[in-house]
């Protein structure tokens, strides 16, 4: 160790590079909660102590250096704590050894690590080692030290407490000159001191209250929105806060008159911040559409804007080619008159002529099964349409507690119902066949539903198609007159033909009124009658087509 010269402005240099490099460092370091103040620290530390080495201990006349006195160390440390105990330290330490007449000095800028693991709400303990480069007198020389020591928490943001330090300056083997030097084995200067170290560093909390957590310029404390930016536009009345923008679309709250609303691509010149109105949202804005509560649809009106195409009756024909505007052109609709329905002057289902075969236009047919296609009369009908079912006329007849249908007449009678099946093709038509109260309910219900299904497949194999017809047996279960009289059963054992529509679905009861009864009856049908066995020979009737 050399005596006398001044060090520090070569040691103030040197300790500016490590604080440069170490600064280098902490600026790479994680900093995931961006609390980087409360990761700084400074510590000062001071203490007494001797030299250690004996060359270093001797009297000058004998050959040494004669630092056999106290010490004194001072040193500063600003350190950064990279994660958990784990701390980078810069420091900046001083050693004086007074002796006879001069004092020696080791003036040493550091870098290094420091462990401090805390100990509850005690404080903490730690442990340090430092390298750096040594001034003393005009030498410079590789310096190192270590410590350790414990700080006790005095406050939140001070910690002090003893720390006991041994520092080494090495010994250089060349001088200036490049000339071997000849130096005790213990010329190294190894000393050590014991003293205080006091901690100074911010608390977390209080970093957090000063904190800018969206970086807008606005401290956190007087920020009403701590994670939004105020952005370009800030909101006069919420410190920190942009302008709300609710509805996203360019115009902001304070200027929008329809804040949960976008302007979006039509925005209305009249109202700031709000989309043309367009009710029926059918493109055309309601100042432009004369219909805007209707949208216009697939096929808008040309003569009006905004508007769909009429169609009043529905029929799918618009009014404006529809030749019969409040006529639905039907099932059927005429071959001459768009939007009309097929000419039918008597309502017997057959289309008059020249669209359809009809050569009797006023005058219905009598549906009999003689030439029932050419819609004039002949004779009396077995079969007429009233109200919402097919009324058949003449008894269906079929054999004892069996679903064979029987009888010439019960042939004709089906026959009839064919003929008008397809002169209306646009009927859908439930068979629904019934018993009287003698006999096992059950097994009535199941002979009544094989009679419907029997009636269905007798008109299924004459043409008419089985997506036109259903079939139900009710038993006793739909009378149409109460009772056990022979009256009321005879009445009550039928074939009924209901015509299927919203208002008298497939498969409901339709309790119509018995033969005869006229046309005020609902789905009224013939009675069944029971035929022994061997009773009109049992023959099938076998249909005449025309």
């Amino acid at each position: 160790m050399s005596r006398g010269s001044n060090p520090v402005g070569k040691s103030t240099a040197k300790f500016a590079g490590v604080v440069a490099a170490i600064a280098a460092v902490l600026s790479a370091a994680p900093d995931a909660d961006a609390q980087v103040i409360s990761r700084f620290a400074l510590r000062l530390e001071g203490g007494v102590g001797t030299m250690l080495a004996e060359h270093q201990r001797t009297a000058t006349t004998a050959g040494g250096l004669g630092y056999d006195g106290l010490g004194i160390q001072g040193t500063v440390r600003l350190g950064f704590t990279i994660v958990g105990p784990l701390v980078l330290q810069a420091s900046l330490a001083n050693w004086w050894f007074p002796t006879t007449g001069d004092t020696g000095r080791v003036l040493a800028p550091m870098g290094g690590l420091r462990i401090e693991p805390r100990i509850g709400s005690v404080g903490r303990l730690f442990v340090d080692g430092n390298v750096g480069w040594a001034f003393t007198g005009n030498d410079e020389r590789l310096t190192f030290d270590a410590g350790l020591g414990f700080e006790f928490a005095a406050t939140r943001w001070l910690g002090i407490g003893p720390a006991l330090r041994v520092g080494m300056v090495f010994q250089d083997s060349t001088d200036a000159l490049g000339q071997v030097i000849n130096a005790p084995n213990d010329s190294n200067a190894l000393f050590w001191s014991g003293g205080l170290s006091l901690t100074l560093r911010v608390p977390e909390d209080e970093v957090a209250a000063v904190r800018d957590t969206d970086n807008d310029g606005v401290m956190d404390p007087d920020d009403q929105c701590v994670d939004t930016p105020q952005g370009d536009h800030p909101d006069p009345s919420r410190r920190g806060c942009p302008i709300a923008d609710t509805d996203g679309d360019g115009v902001y709250d304070n200027e929008d008159l329809c804040v949960n609303e976008p302007a979006g691509a039509a925005p209305d010149p009249a109202r700031r911040g709000c989309p043309t109105s367009d009710r029926d949202a059918d493109g055309v804005p309601d100042a432009e559409d004369q219909c805007p509560t209707e949208p216009q649809g697939a096929s808008p009106d040309p003569s009006r804007r905004g508007c769909p195409r009429a169609d009043t009756d529905h029929d799918g024909v618009f009014d404006d080619e529809d030749q019969c505007v409040n006529e639905p052109a039907g099932a059927r609709p005429s071959t001459t008159r768009r939007g009309c329905p097929a000419p039918d002057a008597d309502h017997d289902g057959i289309i008059d002529q020249p669209e359809g075969p009809d050569r009797c236009p006023t005058q219905p047919e009598t549906f009999n099964g003689r030439d029932d296609e050419d819609g004039c009369p002949d004779g009396e009908s077995l079969a007429v349409t009233e109200g919402n079912s097919i009324r058949i006329l003449q008894q269906v007849n079929f054999r004892t507690d069996s679903d064979q249908i029987v009888g010439r007449q019960s042939f004709q009678v089906l026959d009839s119902v064919i003929s008008i099946l397809r002169a209306m093709s646009n009927l859908r038509v439930d068979v629904q066949g019934h018993t009287d109260d003698r006999g096992d309910a059950t097994h009535n219900l199941d002979l009544s539903n094989r009679r419907a299904l029997s009636v269905r497949r007798y008109l299924v194999e004459h043409g008419i198609t089985e997506d036109r017809l259903e079939g139900h047996g009710f038993g006793p279960n739909c009378p149409l007159i109460p009772g056990s009289s022979r009256a009321a059963r005879s009445a009550n054992r039928r074939v009924q033909f209901v015509i299927v529509t919203a208002e008298t679905p497939a498969g409901n009861c339709a309790n119509a009124a018995p033969a005869g009864s006229g046309p005020a009856a609902i789905g009224i049908s013939a009675p069944v009658e029971e035929a022994p066995a061997g009773r009109h020979g049992g023959r099938r009737h076998r249909r005449r087509h025309h």
